[in-house]
């Protein structure tokens, strides 16, 4: 049986047969085995040979579909810039994804309402991003782009000046990400409760394991774009900021070059 996409796709391209039926007879002079053609399309129509293709093609139509619709989700174009230096340890199982919430909150604690305008901004560089490239944008363009560089840039310089107290900002990190919110947000005014207990009403679920280790990780791949500053970085940086990354925030760079992981 076929589905109803299937049978969709097979009806647009009766379509296009249909007109490539009526292009033969229109030629002056008429295609020589114009009545071949006749039977060949009229088979084409209906074979049951073409059925696993226009299946499989509205599958993969589907994917594209599904895919586009995931991206257009994905509307925090800040928070995605600041993770996906450190995409190989969530990749890898270093770190869960469900500390994105209280990594998010992190930023929103130290940026205040920079972080609401640096989100702006960044959603503003995709928008034109996209218009530009089209099919082409992906979001390694996003990264790469200097206008968002800088954004990166200021917001790491801006978490760094907050760990002047260096021991005392690292424990108070860990234990927010060690911290499981009781309640998940499912919109801007709307929450429910999670079920914070494993095995039992009395029993609580295991705490989040978030060490000084996993501490020592996180930031050394957070703020590699400043420890490993590109060639061709270097100089919109200095006329950015007046100085090189090692100048500008060199203590905090060796509290994190000395952190054990």
């Amino acid at each position: 049986m076929v589905s109803r996409g299937a049978l969709h796709l097979r009806r647009t391209t009766n379509t296009v047969l249909d007109a490539l039926i009526q292009a033969a007879e229109q030629g002056r002079p008429p295609l020589p085995g114009i009545n071949a053609l006749h039977d060949i399309v009229a088979t084409l129509k209906t074979s049951s040979a073409f059925d696993e293709f226009y299946h499989r093609a509205y599958r993969e139509m589907m994917e594209i579909v599904a895919s586009e619709k995931r991206e257009q989700k994905r509307v925090n174009c800040f928070g995605r810039l600041i993770i996906h230096p450190m995409s190989d340890l969530f990749e890898t199982g270093v770190f869960d994804r469900d500390i994105l919430p209280n990594v998010f909150s992190f930023l929103h604690l130290v940026l205040g309402d920079e972080c609401e305008t640096f989100g702006a901004q960044c959603t503003k560089i995709v928008t034109a991003l996209r218009e530009d490239l089209g099919d082409e944008f992906s979001w390694d363009s996003f990264y790469g782009d200097l206008e968002a560089k800088k954004i990166h840039w200021q917001t790491l310089i801006r978490i760094s000046s907050s760990f002047k107290r260096w021991d005392v900002r690292k424990d108070w990190f860990i234990k927010l990400m060690q911290y499981t919110p009781s309640t998940v947000s499912m919109g801007q005014s709307a929450f429910v409760v999670k079920d914070n207990h494993a095995g039992g009403e009395h029993e609580p679920a295991e705490p989040r394991v978030f060490n000084e280790r996993h501490f020592c990780q996180f930031f050394q791949a957070m703020f590699r774009p400043l420890t490993e500053l590109r060639v061709a970085d270097e100089e919109p940086f200095r006329r950015e900021f007046g100085a090189d990354p090692h100048h500008l925030i060199g203590d905090f760079l060796i509290h994190l070059a000395t952190c054990q992981v």
